[in-house]
């Protein structure tokens, strides 16, 4: 048998890809060059930058969305509680192994033996024998003694610690809310200039959520929320956040720190499971194409990481540091782009579209939904249906499609244009935006945007899916095969 590479690309491609602006990629001409390079959602890290800076940002990517006619969605990502190191008075100090060192919440400048830490209760939180990792896990101090302000550790991994440092706190229960003041304000901000979602940072229940659901709907918006699951108190409660969320996001930073090695390609694949099952929109993120921040090239393992995330059905792939301060922001989406159209063309050879969704077998019978999108997946299979066709307010129907993957791709109808850049985040959608929706007749509708969008022509099977409703009591689910 022989292998076979450089496959036929899909009519468009499925897997979404987010990129996140910085000073690499804060101009107009780059975000233009993002965008017509394969960009479809564009994150605003608030961790970094000013209010005004982003506000900019923002009207940037609007602009150069609609200069290209894209429906392009945006996300603010909130910092959260980010428990960092303070400042050294030569701008680093050197640990050794053995050495008793002191990590204080004083206002100090730091020293020999002496690290100052930004997060006010962390001699509260921790107790003797805990771990304490720094600068992304690379060193490790064991927990000895603490008073009000001071915990005393031991060295046990050393190395270089430089100014504002992370710092992990593995099995910790961490007392800071995950929606901190600084996160209010950023949230609050970013809602006015109209972002398509939030991101919320260090999620470990879903009481978390409903805090920042509670702010956004008391000042009268409806934006989505993306939970970031890094926290390994976030998989114990996984499912209830997975279902209080809108969408997830694997950040892979600060959770490979905590977990082992070993753990996260595990956790990633369950999670993205989970997340399907449950129709919510799954984020795989963190040093997918790390190593293109200073070369024009992946390494190999990255280019499998991602198709692997692609393989494994994500609904989208996202860049941070590679796109946001890295040489190279527009040739990493290329390439991207390069390694999602090979991984699926390759999917499509081996008939895994409409077949990657395991539903729960225990179940005596699926959810309306779930067997109507299976339903809809298998006809896209025995029909060699060019696309399918959902009309639809507020995108429910969209969603509950993708979750069983059909090889089609979906036009997603709607006459509300922040639907149409929610959507655009979704797993193999075509967001169209249409001022007539709901008012032309459906089939007539579905039948013009599948030849306008250039995905059929005469004589193609496409497929119209319709009825779906958040109050499950209003589902009328309806699927008409129509020819072109």
């Amino acid at each position: 048998m022989s292998i076979t590479v450089n496959l036929p690309p899909l009519s468009s491609r499925k897997t979404k890809i987010i990129a996140t602006l910085g000073p690499s990629s804060n101009t107009a001409e780059v975000i233009h060059d993002l965008i017509d390079a394969g960009v479809n959602v564009f994150r605003l890290n608030m961790s970094h930058g000013e209010h005004e800076g982003h506000r900019k940002i923002y009207h940037l990517i609007r602009e150069s969305a609609n200069a290209l006619n894209q429906h392009i969605t945006i996300l603010a990502d909130l910092c959260g509680p980010k428990i960092r190191t303070g400042r050294f008075n030569n701008g680093s100090i050197t640990l050794k192994p053995g050495n008793r060192v002191v990590v204080t919440t004083r206002d100090v400048l730091g020293e020999d033996n002496l690290i100052p830490c930004q997060y006010a209760d962390l001699a509260n939180d921790v107790k003797s024998g805990d771990r304490i990792l720094l600068d992304d896990g690379k060193l490790e101090l064991k927990v000895i003694d603490k008073n009000t302000t001071d915990v005393t550790c031991e060295v046990i991994y050393g190395g270089e610690l430089k100014n504002n440092k992370g710092i992990n706190l593995p099995g910790v229960h961490v007392s800071c809310p995950s929606l901190t003041e600084k996160d209010r304000a950023d949230a609050l901000f970013a809602l006015a200039l109209g972002v398509d979602y939030l991101a919320l940072s260090f999620v470990r229940k879903a009481e978390d959520i409903a805090d920042l659901r509670q702010l956004i709907a008391s000042n009268g918006y409806e934006t989505h929320i993306i939970a970031k699951l890094e926290k390994p108190e976030a998989l114990t409660n996984g499912e209830e956040i997975i279902n209080a969320a809108d969408a997830i996001m694997i950040a892979r930073g600060d959770l490979g720190v905590e977990l082992n090695p070993e753990d996260v390609p595990i956790v990633q694949h369950q999670l993205i499971k989970r997340a399907r099952a449950l129709n919510k929109p799954v984020i795989v993120a963190t040093q997918m194409l790390e190593s293109m921040i200073e070369s024009s090239r992946p390494t190999r393992a990255e280019a499998t990481d991602v198709s692997n995330a692609v393989y494994w059905a994500a609904d989208a792939v996202m860049l941070s540091a590679e796109t946001a301060a890295g040489k190279f922001p527009v040739e990493t989406v290329a390439m991207m782009v390069r390694i999602i159209n090979q991984t699926e063309a390759f999917m499509r050879g081996q008939a895994i579209f409409g077949k990657t969704v395991s539903r729960e077998s225990e179940l005596k019978m699926l959810p309306f939904g779930h067997a109507v999108a299976d339903a809809t997946a298998q006809l896209c299979f025995d029909l060699k249906a060019k696309a399918i066709v959902s009309i639809t307010k507020a995108g429910m129907t969209v969603i509950t499609l993708c979750s069983a993957r059909p090889e089609a791709p979906l036009i997603a109808i709607s006459a509300d244009k922040r639907v149409c850049q929610r959507m655009n985040l979704y797993w193999g959608v075509i967001p169209v935006y249409c001022e007539d929706a709901g008012l032309t007749h459906p089939n007539k509708l579905a039948r013009h945007h599948a030849l306008k969008t250039g995905l059929a022509v005469e004589g193609d099977n496409i497929i119209l899916v319709r009825g779906f409703d958040q109050d499950i009591k209003l589902n009328t689910p309806t699927i008409t095969i129509l020819t072109v």
